[in-house]
């Protein structure tokens, strides 16, 4: 969507730096306001917008409440619900383990991906622990800056005659609108453990801690007819002291639990010399994140995802592949996918590149495929410890709500 569309109403040790930030998170101020912060945009104008009455015959004053509200709510739903909930980063198992000493050795391959998940599990008995912090501005919607966009709200069919204007009716062709600059912010702390069970089935959790702040100001302004006679009066349609005002300001911020994921992968082809190491791995998402606050889905899902990835020396491709379905709207139903590699520079550095998607095959035309470009580095200091970082690009900027970058460090120990 081209800039300016208009939408038309129809040292410290790095553990405990994630306590900290998951203690910051939890013990943020309370919320502003007592609405929930999903309905923030249709709030601005409660009621919809009424102008100021006219000093003589019929009032016109309501006539931009019906559109201004639809207006307002189809914004407010559309960047609610593109409003990214947490995904599930892998436990990768970088190590092989000394079964009589139980101390972990380095593996010939690179150290694992970031954002995806590959076929190894991390054997049994052991025990992975993770934490991550992402940082998330939006910036654009639909390829419009967030601090441009802008809503037309159109009058009224005052005469029923199935069409706007003409003649005396010309003033049914004043419009209003508004202008808003928009600041939408996301912080999430994942905590992840993961266990193996078997030496080929790893099952665990997921909790993601999750703060969501937005800002919006609005400047409704009347759009008069200009156009050819009869033109109506410029005090026909104008604000005043008794309409609604034209400058508003909300901002809302709420902290809380996510979604909670239950996670598993089976492992049921390695080493084979020709082909792939093979693995199905899914997950539950419960909703556990309060929808109303944009914390959470507010529905239950259930994911499958084929997972195949090969090591050539220091380089290992990786792919996955799979749906999302959830229980509520079948709109929300997600196929992902990621396709990548990633390369050993050192034996304790690997870098890592991927191309992630998410395709809503039945969504309602906003951010319906996203893609991403993710690039991403992994360090193991010491023993089992690994400290990693990645960004996420996005790579068609023009799909749904957008940041520039999403920054991801993270952290995980295996015991």
């Amino acid at each position: 969507m081209p800039r300016g569309r208009r939408w038309i109403v129809a040292h410290t040790r790095p553990g405990t730096c994630f306590i900290i930030l998951a203690a910051i998170l939890l013990c943020k101020a309370p919320r502003v306001h007592a609405e929930d912060m999903r309905d923030l945009i249709t709030n601005l104008w409660p009621g919809g917008i009424l102008l100021e009455p006219p000093t003589s015959g019929f009032s016109h004053q309501p006539h931009f409440t019906a559109s201004s509200l639809q207006g307002l709510d189809s914004l407010n739903s559309a960047l609610a619900s593109s409003i990214v909930t947490f995904s599930p980063s892998a436990a990768v198992g970088a190590f092989t383990f000394d079964v009589e000493r139980g101390i972990p050795l380095p593996s010939s391959e690179p150290l694992g991906p970031l954002l995806a998940e590959r076929a190894r599990t991390i054997g049994k008995g052991r025990l992975n622990v993770a934490a991550t912090y992402t940082r998330v501005r939006y910036t654009e919607f639909e390829g419009t800056s967030l601090d441009d966009l802008s809503l037309e709200f159109l009058h009224e069919d005052s005469n029923n005659d199935g069409k706007l204007g003409g003649g005396i009716f010309n003033f049914e062709l004043e419009t209003i609108q508004a202008n808003l600059d928009t600041t939408i912010e996301q912080d999430v702390v994942g905590l992840f453990g993961t266990y193996g069970i078997t030496e080929k089935w790893d099952v665990g959790v997921v909790v993601p801690l999750v703060r969501v702040y937005m800002d919006v100001k609005a400047h409704a302004e009347v759009i008069h007819y200009t156009g050819p006679p009869p033109v109506p009066p410029l005090t026909t349609h104008q604000f005043g002291p008794n309409s609604s005002p034209q400058d508003v300001h909300s901002e809302d911020e709420a902290t809380g639990i996510g979604d909670v994921l239950l996670r598993t992968k089976y492992n049921f082809l390695r080493n084979d010399p020709k082909l792939p190491d093979m693995a199905i791995a899914g997950w539950v998402r419960l909703p556990t994140g309060d929808e109303a606050d944009l914390l959470g889905t507010g529905e239950t899902s259930v994911a499958a995802i084929f997972v195949a990835s090969k090591s050539f020396g220091r380089v290992a491709p990786h792919l996955n592949l799979g749906y999302e379905a959830s229980t509520g709207d079948s709109s929300e139903n997600l196929v992902r996918y990621v396709v990548g590699f990633e390369a050993s520079v050192h034996p304790r550095v690997t870098t890592a590149v991927d191309v992630l998607g998410l395709w809503r095959p039945e969504g309602n035309g906003i951010g319906d495929h996203i893609v991403d470009l993710a690039l991403g580095i992994k360090w193991n200091p010491v023993r089992s410890f690994i400290l990693g970082g990645n960004v996420s690009l996005p790579l068609n900027r023009d799909e749904g709500l957008r940041a520039d970058a999403i920054w991801t460090i993270g952290a995980e120990y295996t015991f």
